[in-house]
């Protein structure tokens, strides 16, 4: 994996490797091998996406694992 930075990563692609996962939810693991950065970079961005209004994504703690999904904003979004 290249590790592109999270400066580099724009927003729209990391809401895209959410929506092309193949499960509804996705960890930020996954996200981050997706587009190319931490899983830490990751995850900051997305507590910063769930923390707008309006919200481009939600979050639940399954386990030991946060993961993620587009909300309605988050879809419309990538229209």
């Amino acid at each position: 994996m290249t590790n592109k930075g999270h400066e580099t990563v724009t927003d729209k692609e990391i809401l895209r490797a959410i929506r092309d996962h193949r499960a509804p939810a996705v960890g930020s693991s996954d996200i981050g091998s997706a587009v190319g950065v931490s899983r830490q970079a990751v995850d900051r961005r997305l507590r910063n996406f769930e923390d707008e209004e309006p919200s481009l994504v939600k979050s639940d703690k399954v386990g030991q694992v946060r993961i993620w999904w587009l909300t309605t904003a988050g879809r419309e979004l990538l229209q």
